[in-house]
């Protein structure tokens, strides 16, 4: 069982696809952390430090990595690599995600991603300290070309590349520049429930310590329950929460043209 954890909605990007930006920025208290330690699957799982800020801003994260080994699980987290110490990350992580969009400086600096020369200088120390085989990075497409980050990853034999499509949630969206929807874009009704209803493939908890399905929920005051978004999806009602999700079946999905 995949277990996600947002220790942190405060970042020092300002990425144009985050719905964090939006959210009070905060860090997650000792207590709500010790809380949810007690919730977590008993067994040998992963728990991702991870969400909607840069979780190394916690004064507590290294603390917290070695705290969940301790308690037999294996931690993992998505920086986005402008502050990540390559000992701690060797010593207390076995693998680590590090986003990554584009190595063109006008293109990360246009998208709100800071200190890009900083970043490709901490990915190689990591590339140095970690190996290969032990760094994941995650890239979100948005439009962009990709050919010269395809390069760059290959070059150094980076081949665990993940890219994810922006997530067409109207909470997301909202914060998007001038943008183009795909040709499903009027669909009106779930045709089946989600993955993460249907088949649970994660825990997550948010910085309250909230338990959600999913970690594309970003206000819990609307949140019904598990069970009314099944049935309510099941009917082929989408419920307010999910308005928009490239999750649910036959949903939209977005790419984004800039002015």
């Amino acid at each position: 069982m995949f277990h996600q954890i947002e220790i942190t909605t405060k970042c020092n990007f300002r990425c144009f696809y985050c719905a964090g930006r939006s959210m009070p920025q905060q860090h997650m208290s000792d207590e709500v952390m010790r809380d949810i330690q007690e919730r977590l699957t008993p067994g040998k799982h992963v728990v991702s430090l991870q969400g909607e800020g840069e979780p190394t801003l916690h004064p507590r994260f290294w603390e917290w990595a070695e705290c969940l080994i301790s308690k037999g699980y294996v931690p993992y987290t998505i920086t986005n690599g402008s502050r990540i110490n390559a000992e701690n990350a060797d010593k207390y992580l076995p693998t680590l995600g590090v986003s990554l969009d584009t190595v063109d400086m006008a293109e990360a600096t246009r998208i709100g991603r800071l200190k890009l020369d900083t970043v490709l200088d901490n990915l190689d120390r990591l590339l140095d300290r970690m190996g290969k085989e032990r760094l994941i990075i995650h890239t979100v497409d948005y439009g962009q070309p990709m050919e010269a980050l395809k390069l760059y990853l290959r070059a150094r034999g980076l081949f665990r590349h993940v890219v994810q499509p922006l997530q067409s949630k109207t909470d997301y969206a909202a914060h998007y520049p001038v943008h183009v929807i795909s040709s499903n874009h009027k669909q009106h009704r779930a045709y089946g429930v989600c993955r993460y209803l249907k088949k649970s493939p994660m825990r997550y908890f948010d910085i309250a310590g909230v338990e959600l399905p999913c970690c594309f929920i970003k206000d819990t005051r609307e949140y019904p329950g598990r069970d009314v978004l099944c049935r309510q999806m099941e009917t082929g009602e989408i419920p307010k929460v999910c308005e928009g999700c490239r999750e649910i079946p036959d949903g939209p999905t977005y790419r984004v043209q800039f002015a």
